[in-house]
Order: C-alpha cells, then structure tokens, then sequence
C-alpha cells in the first residue's frame, strides 16, 4: 500500500473558514476534495489523494463507536486527510500517519484489560452511548470474527473489554514504549478485537501523546483498505495556529 514511500497520510482538524481555504487550493488543481458523509475511515483510503470528514460522519455507520468525537474537542470540526502535505495555508499542524515496523513485546491478558477499564480517567470519558449495544452491532462483529476467527468461539462480552481496555489505554495508558525518550502508547491487541481505531489515529483520544502505534480496526480494514494486524505510526507536534 502506498507506493514506494509507504503509506503516509497528512491529517488536518479544521473549521469551516480553513476548509474554505483547502478547497480554493485544491480547485486551483485537477483534484477533488471528497467529501466523507457516513464512515470517517475511509479518508484515509490511500486511493484517496485528498478528502475530508464532515461533523455529521461521526453520526453516520460507526455512530456507537465514533460516539467518542461528542465528548472530544474536535467536535463541530471538518478533518481533512491528504496523501501530501498542506503547506502554506495556516491550518495547523498534521497528524502524520505511517507505514511503521513497530511490534510491541507485550499485549495484555484478559485480566490486564479489565484493570485498564477500571481507570477512572477512562470511565469519566467514555460516552454513554459507548455501551449502549445494539444486538445488529453484535451480529456485525460476529459475521467479522466468523470470517476472520472461524476456529475460535465468539463472545461479545470479551471481545468489548478488549474494545474498551484499547482506548483506554490512550487516555490513562499503561503499555507504552519509550523512543528516543517520547513515550508512545499502542493498540493492545490484533485488529479483529479493537474497535474504532479512527479516534485515535485522528487524535480524538491521546493527542497529548506526540507519538502512538496504532493498529487499524476491522473495520478501518474493511473501509479504509488498511493492512490487517500491522501498526501504524501517528505523530503530532502540537502548535499554535499564527
């Protein structure tokens, strides 16, 4: 995926004023900035050279588990993901996301996630709607963990604290490794039993953290055409808009 460079996707939080100005460059050019109405992760499609979220996406497909954007400062806010980077137009500076060799050394048992759950910091900010479970969201991961896990028995309890222990431990972590002196959390367990992983990749949770790995979920698999089971590399240095 990605050419010879790797994947790489540059991701911009805006208002509509800045959108105005990402769509007077982009129509300066033969390119089309599409616009993304149901199913955030597929801006980062890397087919998609330039594209944007609108606020009402994160109510669209994924609406329970993009719930996290409601309870987040992004909210009201248009993301823009570019396959290059925005120069010049006074936006902000871009989560950078990347093809990445990291594996981590350790992936919490089962018992491990539920201490991850208990966090305080993570059960002030879970949504409510977070587990609120519709039995059509169940049957959607069952199919999934059918395709995907056919020799393995599917529990739907188990495989939510494994949804809920990964976010977690973006906002109150307790894996991470340590480069070049920046802590870096990462995505506790394979695609299959993660969920959401868009508010992490576009920073609705741990944007205090300059550096994560995180791996795309099933679904980001699906959609977004992301490799399955590997991390992706997201860095965000955090400045001030002149």
């Amino acid at each position: 995926m990605g050419g010879a460079m790797g994947y790489q996707k540059f991701c911009y939080w805006v208002d509509s004023e800045d959108l105005k100005r990402v769509r007077g460059r982009i129509e300066q050019t033969e390119e089309r900035l599409q616009e993304e109405p149901r199913i955030p992760c597929r801006v980062l499609r890397s087919s998609r050279n330039i594209g944007y979220i609108d606020p009402g996406a994160w109510t669209g497909f994924c609406k329970r588990r993009t719930s996290w954007y409601q309870r987040s400062n992004k909210t009201g806010k248009f993301l823009v993901a570019s396959n290059k980077p925005l120069e010049g137009l006074d936006i902000g500076e871009p989560i950078i996301i990347k093809t990445s060799h990291f594996k981590p050394d350790h992936l919490p048992s089962y018992g491990e996630n539920h201490q991850l759950i208990k966090s305080e910091k993570y059960q002030s900010a879970k949504p409510d709607t977070w587990e609120k479970v519709d039995p059509l969201d169940i049957n959607f991961y069952h199919r999934w963990f059918a395709r995907y896990r056919p020799n393995d028995p599917f529990d739907f309890e188990k495989l939510f604290a494994y949804h809920s222990a990964n976010h977690a431990n973006f906002i109150d972590p307790r894996f991470l490794i340590t480069t070049d002196g920046i802590k870096a959390p990462y995505s506790i367990a394979d695609s299959i039993h993660v969920c959401s992983s868009c508010v992490e990749f576009f920073n609705i949770l741990g944007e205090q953290w300059p550096l994560k790995y995180v791996v795309p979920c099933i679904g980001a698999v699906q959609f977004a055409h992301l490799p399955m089971d590997q991390y992706l590399e997201v860095r965000f240095q955090k400045k001030v808009k002149r």
